[in-house]
């Protein structure tokens, strides 16, 4: 055989074998995997799947969304940055497993700081605080005002240690000075269930959870986490114009994939996903999970991550907030 051919040969079974370098010029060749770190069913798991469609519209190839619930979403980070940096394994995250999950657990299966590559932010996920509609509150003042008389009484439930929910809440309990009981469910449905059913009085999470309830009327809003005001809800203020200066609490989604992604297939999925997110039927669709949506260059969203980390390690340590080794 002639040197020519033998090199030929070679770069082909390299190919196969999936060897050579990753180029931006042949991706996708082949299924691409996103990997959603919960279960299926959740605002992550349905913007993950808008995505997936949009990109199969985008790249005209196929791409597969796959839940890896479990350990508060370690356990599919890890799968994602273990995958080869290829482009056909991604990921699509809310902010705790990409981010604050580091100054929860002592140990983590992989470095979502080091490990992975930012691709995309796609969107904001509001946080509301929410009461048991026979409860006498209307308003966070009224809330303060509540739990000053009855030092004690008021139950604060969340979905579960070391989540947006209880962060925020320990987040307003020390900017407003109050000292708060918190109780931990495991997941959104069974603190939904008790503060509906008046175990617990008020309760913090993502605005998706409670929004049929508040529209049943048997949940009240009295305030929202953001920065500004949910058009799903105009007339709840948000804490900071109820007099906490400065209070923001959400949590975002994010594409993200294996550390050493080449530069070329990060600039191909960022360019899709935010021309897609600046349409108005991508802005109709996340709006219907009440999602903002959001746009940004990787660079913007390694700082998004790393500004999120530094905003809540001071609260994860006041408040002793830890979820292991």
């Amino acid at each position: 055989m002639s040197r020519p051919f033998h090199v030929a040969l070679w770069i082909a079974l390299m190919m196969i074998g999936g060897l050579m370098p990753a180029r931006a010029s042949d991706w996708p060749s082949r299924p691409v995997t996103i990997v959603v770190p919960f279960a299926a069913g959740g605002s992550t798991d349905i913007v993950a799947r808008l995505l997936a469609e949009q990109f199969r519209m985008t790249f005209k190839g196929s791409f597969v969304v796959e839940n890896r619930p479990g350990a508060t979403g370690n356990i599919g980070v890890a799968a994602a940055a273990k995958a080869e940096p290829d482009g056909y394994t991604l990921l699509l995250s809310t902010s705790g497993p990409i981010a604050t999950n580091v100054l929860l657990f002592k140990k983590l299966p992989v470095n979502p700081l080091t490990d992975l590559t930012p691709i995309a932010i796609l969107a904001e996920v509001p946080l509301i605080i929410v009461v048991n509609a026979k409860l006498p509150i209307r308003s966070l003042q009224e809330l303060l005002d509540y739990d000053k008389a009855n030092p004690g009484k008021l139950n604060f439930g969340h979905a579960g240690t070391g989540g947006m929910g209880h962060m925020a809440s320990e987040l307003l309990a020390m900017t407003a000075g109050r000292k708060f009981t918190n109780v931990a469910y495991q997941g959104s449905t069974p603190v939904t269930n008790d503060i509906v059913a008046g175990v617990v009085d008020v309760a913090v999470d993502l605005a998706p959870t409670y929004m049929p309830f508040i529209e049943q009327g048997t949940l009240r809003a009295i305030a929202v986490t953001t920065s500004r005001r949910m058009p799903e809800l105009p007339q709840i203020p948000t804490v900071h114009e109820q007099g906490i200066a400065g209070y923001e609490a959400s949590s975002f989604i994010a594409l993200m994939g294996p550390a050493n992604l080449p530069e070329g297939i990060v600039t191909k999925l960022n360019a899709a996903a935010d021309a897609w997110l600046k349409t108005d039927g991508a802005k109709k669709a996340l709006e219907a999970q009440t999602l903002r949506a959001l746009s940004g260059t990787p660079a913007m969203l390694k700082e998004r991550v790393r500004a999120e980390i530094e905003k809540w390690a001071p609260v994860v340590k006041a408040a002793n907030i830890s979820l292991g080794n």
